[in-house]
């Protein structure tokens, strides 16, 4: 299937990459959190041949530098990816952890997060998630992203117990809802 626009073929790709971000027509993000891990792994199996030479503050700060932010770039976009992405994205998180802290592979790595302040990668999206209609209700972001929420104030003057709610539309297709 092609598409014409202003006189220009337009092709469907499979994916796309804009911003760092791989796109695929499905939504589902796969290619990029592929490409993320493998692109984080190798960050961290070179700063694991390494880190004899850091102290454990200057190996949290290198990996949050070249691996953490990396990670979760453009998270509120991509968060609502598939449970199996968000285990190879733990697993990433995981192994940054074990590099910091020395915990041994077999290790529980549950007090190690703890020691480090980290939450489990599905956390972490939730709250990045909620920072971000935080924003977004309270206005401290640009306005083409607070215009997209309604509260129930803005429709109707009755002082209810929901009046600073969010107004959920409604829709008919099964899509929608």
């Amino acid at each position: 299937m092609t598409i014409n626009f202003l006189n220009e073929t337009i092709t469907p790709v499979s994916f796309a990459k804009d911003l760092g971000m791989t796109i695929d027509s499905y939504l589902t993000y796969d290619q990029h959190i592929t490409n993320l891990v493998s692109s984080c792994m190798n960050s961290l199996c070179q700063i694991n041949r390494v880190k004899k030479c850091f102290d454990k503050e200057a190996l949290t700060l290198i990996v949050s530098a070249l691996v953490m932010n990396k990670m979760f770039y453009c998270s509120t976009v991509w968060s609502n990816t598939s449970s199996t992405n968000i285990k190879k994205l733990q697993l990433v998180q995981n192994f940054a952890c074990r590099i910091i802290t020395n915990i041994g592979k077999f290790d529980h790595i549950s007090p190690g997060l703890r020691e480090l302040n980290w939450l489990p990668v599905k956390e972490q999206l939730l709250l990045r998630e909620a920072i971000m209609m935080y924003k977004c209700v309270n206005e401290l972001v640009p306005h083409y992203l607070s215009d997209l929420f309604t509260k129930r104030s803005d429709i109707h003057q009755r002082d209810t117990r929901s009046h600073d709610s969010l107004q959920i539309p409604l829709y008919k297709t099964s899509a929608g809802q």
